[in-house]
């Protein structure tokens, strides 16, 4: 393999991993949640889709549904999700956000609102379109060689 390849990657992982770090630390203080990386895949897929069934969020989250009901626990216990009754098909239970759940989220927006227009306003449109495109590239790249 070509070590300039090496030596590039490896230095744009770490000044990735660096700005992510300075941003956390930064904005951390502002959401008092203390959510794991699962949980918060968990309430993204709800907050994205909607609300969906313990069988669905299994599939989606690629876990058992022991799994799933033990996050759907926890979180409800928390107050971040809750469980309705489905008005289409009485006897299926949903799963939906919560007002904690819904608090979370006007927090995180609030403080990626912050972040650009502190940090990324800063850059030319054209940076951050290349920048777009590059991430794009790289998760189709990423999508197709998982695929295959």
């Amino acid at each position: 393999m070509d070590q300039q390849l090496v030596q590039l990657v490896k230095e744009i992982n770490q000044i990735e991993y660096e700005t992510n770090l300075m941003l956390t630390e930064e904005f951390a203080s502002l959401i008092d949640d203390k959510i794991t990386a699962k949980q918060a895949k968990f309430l993204d897929l709800l907050r994205k889709r909607g609300a969906l069934q313990t069988h669905e969020l299994s599939i989606l989250m690629g876990t058992s549904a022991s799994a799933v009901s033990q996050l759907i626990n926890r979180l409800e216990q928390d107050g971040y999700i809750k469980r309705i009754v489905n008005l289409k098909d009485r006897r299926e239970i949903l799963v939906e956000l919560d007002e904690r759940g819904h608090s979370y989220y006007r927090k995180h927006d609030e403080i990626e609102l912050q972040i650009i227009k502190k940090y990324y306003s800063k850059l030319e449109m054209n940076e951050l379109m290349k920048l777009k495109e590059t991430f794009i590239k790289l998760k189709q790249i990423v999508l197709q060689e998982q695929r295959s």
